[in-house]
């Protein structure tokens, strides 16, 4: 059986000047250079702990370490992080092209510990933002139906959806 993916497509001009707000002493900024192994251990930590994820977690994770690193290459990382103290407990890794068929790659990611609280929505309100101060009118994700993303973020901020075929499926089990 394989799982419905959807892209999710927000019109960034009628994002509100400031979608979300953070409450001290947590602080949404770009990411360093330096911080790549932080964001990808935060982002290997959300999708492990989603059951929507389960069945293709090993090329997923595989896929979004090479996008990260892609991201991290260029002189200023595409990268939100949310900190709390001198932990990074949240990322977003961005695509701010306009061709891009999604330009959230990781989408919010929140670790565990830390989830249920918004913080999963400040930092899509902030990843929206920065990649409208990049220039883009529209912003695109692409996610599974039943994963944390698809049911509780990517429906905030007035987006649309539609129906998305994606080449990372679950292989079949062949029955021993």
């Amino acid at each position: 059986m394989s799982a419905h993916w959807f892209r999710y497509t927000w019109d960034l001009g009628k994002l509100p000047e400031q979608p979300v707000t953070i409450a001290s002493p947590l602080v949404v900024r770009r990411a360093n250079r330096e911080e790549e192994s932080a964001v990808v251990t935060v982002a290997a930590n959300a999708f492990s702990m989603d059951t929507g994820w389960a069945d293709i977690h090993k090329s997923l994770l595989g896929k979004l370490q090479g996008q990260i690193s892609e991201a991290f290459a260029d002189k200023e990382p595409s990268c939100i992080v949310l900190q709390y103290g001198n932990r990074i407990i949240g990322c977003s890794v961005l695509r701010p092209n306009e061709e891009s068929d999604h330009n959230l790659i990781t989408g919010p990611c929140v670790l565990h510990e830390y989830r249920s609280r918004g913080m999963g929505t400040s930092l899509l309100g902030a990843s929206l933002l920065a990649l409208k101060e990049a220039g883009l009118r529209k912003a695109h994700a692409i996610s599974r139906e039943k994963t944390v993303a698809s049911r509780f973020l990517f429906t905030k901020f007035n987006s649309t959806s539609e129906p998305w075929q994606s080449e990372l499926e679950a292989s079949p089990k062949i029955a021993a």
